[in-house]
């Protein structure tokens, strides 16, 4: 063990009754150093990450690699060097830059069984997808108990070059409370870019993980892995078993390009989870050979998850999906799909669709879609598809249109508890239809009164009518700039059918108080738009 020179005075709370000080030092690593040395100065620094892997470090420790320079190995702590509330042990670079760890063909860093840890301020490096067979960061709880630990950081990090996940939070039984991974960049990753799930049996009523947050994040040109077909892989990022949790102003695209069955990646989704929001994301041009390959789902076992304020566009499979499996932990309900807009995607299996909705499990109860933006083009039958078969669902004020020949709305198996309210179709200039189950409906009047569809209390609802969605040749496919400025365009022109005839969300006025479109438009009873895109300001 090493001498430790105390520079830094700790005060941290212990079961939030006595205060204890910890006596914390910086310990430094540069490739002139000496694994010798004391490590607690740049003079004294150690030279590789196998000395940093025999030391066991105290509550506010932190572990600086030097700026710009190149350290090969696999860094490993354990659960003796877990950090405590408000000390936790850190590990970053010093310097302007970031440091890299070159993890050559096993995981980068791995964090065993250790809460109060922070990753920050580095470039993680493996050999390549195809050389690597690890992870680029690993944090598991190992306990054979259900113990969640605390705090998980990973902030402003580069992964790449990893056979599995750049990241993946993970637990033998529980997880971690009070995760955050922020500004981060995962891609060139083989299974993924980043999975924080758990490893709790299918059918489990617990969750692992809670207060879960990915904010800022990007992941791309994670390819996902051809021989792997135990799973899903190809995706960007993925909540799995996590209570509470939040995906904001996170990017992926041109994930999932290797995907060759069924299990395919999706950009951001969550599987198995209560109370997840994905919000102000965007996910495009994602690919696929099988199945998935979409934009945003919220997906097997989802209760009181919620999707809104994101764009989708470009990617090979659904734009926007509810989806439950026959194994799922939970049974689907309370979901709410909102203000998201989809464009161009579907474009690889016909049977997809830019909103797809449909139940292979427990069904799916409670879910409410409105105010959704959906445009398909040729490579799809539908613009919006929806297999009723166990699905009690609202869909109002959503704008659904169809190009090149696809319908604006599927919908099989319509026996389920569907409702249809105030939504705007439109089939590109080709004449209307709507496909109810073996029907075909060409008239909207037809179609009501033969369902009961778009009426409301004696009120004949819903609308065929050009939105007049931006061309196809303003968007920037493939782009992963400012959004917001792209969905500028969606702004309904004066006179506009959009524009002032959407109805309520929810069967109470109150849920439409403090409510916005998708590009912080104030929306009122008033004032309440078809479509993500109101007349409200950015």
């Amino acid at each position: 063990m090493t001498n430790r020179m105390p520079l830094r005075i700790v005060l941290c709370l212990l079961g939030g009754i006595v205060p204890q000080v910890l006596l914390a030092a910086d310990y430094f690593i540069t490739p002139s150093g000496d694994d010798h040395a004391a490590g607690t100065s740049p003079g004294t620094a150690w030279r590789t990450i196998a000395r940093v892997n025999t030391t066991s470090f105290l509550p506010g420790d932190h572990i600086l690699f030097q700026a710009n320079q190149g350290f090969p190995g696999n860094l490993r702590l354990d659960q003796h060097s877990a950090g405590q509330s408000n000390a936790p042990v850190i590990i970053s670079s010093f310097g302007d830059g970031h440091a890299r760890l070159l993890a050559g063909r096993e995981n980068g860093i791995t964090i065993e069984t250790a809460g109060w840890v922070t990753i920050s301020n580095l470039t993680v490096l493996g050999d390549g997808p195809t050389n690597n067979v690890g992870y680029g960061i690993l944090f598991s709880n190992r306990l054979d108990d259900f113990r969640r630990l605390d705090h998980v950081r990973i902030e402003n990090v580069e992964v790449r070059g990893f056979g599995i996940f750049g990241v993946l939070i993970n637990g033998k039984q529980a997880g971690f409370n009070h995760v955050r991974v922020v500004d981060c960049e995962l891609h060139d990753n083989l299974r993924g870019g980043m999975e924080i799930a758990g490893c709790l049996d299918w059918d489990s009523p617990l969750y692992a993980h809670t207060d879960v947050e990915v904010t800022r994040c990007r992941a791309h040109h994670n390819s996902g892995d051809p021989h792997y077909e135990k799973n899903h892989s190809g995706s960007g990022m993925v909540l799995y078993q996590v209570d509470g949790g939040r995906f904001e102003e996170c990017s992926a695209w041109a994930n999932g390009q290797l995907c060759q069955h069924g299990n395919g990646g999706v950009g951001i989704w969550s599987c198995a989870c209560r109370g997840v929001v994905i919000q102000h994301c965007e996910s495009f041009g994602n690919r696929t050979h099988g199945g998935d390959g979409g934009g945003f789902d919220l997906d097997g076992g989802s209760i009181d998850c919620v999707l809104q304020y994101n764009y989708s566009h470009d990617n090979d499979g659904p734009g926007l999906m509810v989806y439950t499996y026959p194994y799922a932990s939970h049974a689907d309900k309370g979901c709410i799909v909102r203000f998201n807009v989809s464009d161009n995607d579907s474009r690889r299996s016909r049977n997809y669709a830019g909103l797809w909705v449909r139940s292979d499990g427990n069904g799916i109860t409670g879910l409410k879609v409105y105010n959704n933006t959906v445009r398909m083009g040729p490579w799809s039958n539908q613009a919006a598809y929806i297999d009723g078969n166990g699905v009690e669902a609202e869909f109002r004020n959503n704008i659904l249109v169809g190009c090149g020949g696809a319908v604006p709305l599927m919908v099989e198996h319509p026996q389920g508890k569907l409702q249809f309210l105030n939504n705007l179709y439109w089939g590109g200039g080709a004449a209307f239809k709507i496909h109810w189950g073996d029907q075909i409906y060409t008239e909207l009047s037809g179609w009501r009164q033969a369902t009961g569809q778009e009426s409301l209390g004696g009120k004949l609802l819903g609308v065929i009518a050009d939105p007049q969605l931006p061309d196809e040749s303003n968007k920037t496919p493939g782009s992963n700039g400012d959004w917001r400025q792209r969905l500028a365009a969606y702004k309904p022109v004066r006179g506009s059918a959009i524009l002032n005839q959407g109805i309520a969300a929810g069967t109470e006025v109150s849920e439409a108080k403090n409510c916005a479109d998708i590009l912080g438009g104030v929306l009122t009873i008033k004032t309440w738009p078809l479509g993500a895109v109101g007349g409200g300001s950015m």
